[in-house]
């Protein structure tokens, strides 16, 4: 099971820069605009994950506050 997990996700990974390439080549789209859309996807990406472990946190807190 692992091993085709594994397969699946290079799978996605090699269709997403297919289509990133293709975005490049057909579309003319700038690499300089690719890099800061990436960029910019990375600061979205951050600031999700560091409100989801807040709202963790904090849902940590108030159960253990609720058990004591």
């Amino acid at each position: 099971m692992a091993r085709k997990r594994r397969r699946s996700f290079i799978t996605s990974v090699l269709a997403c820069i297919a289509f990133i390439a293709a975005a490049v080549w057909s579309w003319d789209l700038p690499v300089a605009d690719l890099l800061s859309y990436l960029v910019l996807m990375l600061i979205f990406l951050a600031v999700i994950v560091a409100v989801a472990l807040g709202f963790g946190a904090l849902l940590n807190w108030v159960r253990n506050r609720r058990n004591k």
